[in-house]
């Protein structure tokens, strides 16, 4: 009777979900796959596609173009995860800490998330501005440089230019993560290990570090989605350019689908990367599960 009552409970969960896999089918899934099709497709704008095979992707991947921006993109994530990692963690022990207006420096970190992504972007491009921009003026009057800096149209500094915007927006996000769990911590712990006499450093690798490592895991593995997948602060601020200097994947894909028209192999661009990002988020997660 109970093993029974266990299954009829169990047909009941799985028929509450049906609508919502229906659902989640024909919002993403149908578009996934529709996409998926159209990259083995000559599909341009105006036109019906048809079926090529593998063209697309042969034709890009051997495109020097399309390998500078699959670099762009794991120098973007790399850099940009790595120090809004480093960044958080650190802001995030300080405003741990009980000192006056802690509060308001906890607000105020939380503008750079909590702004328009349209806002911040146009904010920096105008900051960046080799003319007018506020950077280089205030570089130039502390005369740390002579001249301006090419920050949106030098082709050595314009990726450096989106990573610091990147790494602006996105520590927020690692402070009060890390600062959540951080809160958790008995704090019992670290009077055991005063006594002990172990040092502040110490204490962090021992009783810190182990205790809030499950949410930088977390915080880190979607960080890292978010930032490989990031179009609109590229596309707003450098466009891509100078000569794909500071274009990913995701901006070149909008170059060949709405400039060059390609719909078919800007498909085949983003169909690219599917089996990357795949195993990126495999092996995280295996590795979460691991350590769980």
């Amino acid at each position: 009777m109970h093993k029974l009552r266990l299954r009829s409970d169990g047909i009941l969960g799985y028929t509450l979900i049906i609508p919502i896999i229906f659902l989640v089918f024909v919002i993403i899934g149908m578009p996934f796959f529709n996409a998926l099709y159209l990259s083995f497709t000559d599909k341009v704008v105006g036109a019906d596609p048809q079926f090529i095979g593998l063209n697309n992707y042969i034709e890009i991947l051997s495109n020097s173009d399309y390998w500078k921006v699959l670099w762009n993109t794991f120098i973007y994530m790399i850099a940009g995860v790595g120090l809004k990692l480093l960044i958080g963690t650190i802001l995030a022990l300080v405003v741990n800490e009980k000192f006056f207006g802690r509060s308001v420096v906890r607000m105020l970190l939380l503008i750079p998330w909590a702004l328009s992504g349209m806002v911040a972007a146009i904010t920096w491009k105008w900051m960046y501005d080799d003319t007018y921009g506020i950077i280089n003026s205030m570089l130039m009057s502390t005369g740390l440089i002579d001249l301006p800096i090419p920050w949106l149209s030098g082709t050595n500094i314009a990726l450096v230019s989106v990573i610091i915007v990147n790494i602006w927006r996105g520590v927020p996000f690692f402070i009060f993560s890390i600062l959540g769990g951080l809160q958790t911590i008995d704090h019992q712990m670290y009077e055991a290990a005063r006594i002990d006499g172990a040092s502040w450093l110490r204490q962090f690798w021992a009783i810190t570090l182990p205790s809030i490592m499950p949410v930088i895991k977390v915080a880190t593995l979607l960080s890292a989605i978010w930032t490989f997948n990031d179009f609109e602060n590229i596309f707003l601020i450098t466009g891509g350019g100078p000569l794909h200097a500071s274009a990913v994947i995701s901006t070149y894909t909008y170059e060949v689908a709405f400039m060059q028209r390609e719909l078919g192999k800007a498909l085949s661009v983003a169909g690219s990367v599917i089996p990357l990002l795949v195993i990126m988020i495999i092996f995280s997660t295996k590795k979460l599960h691991n350590d769980d």
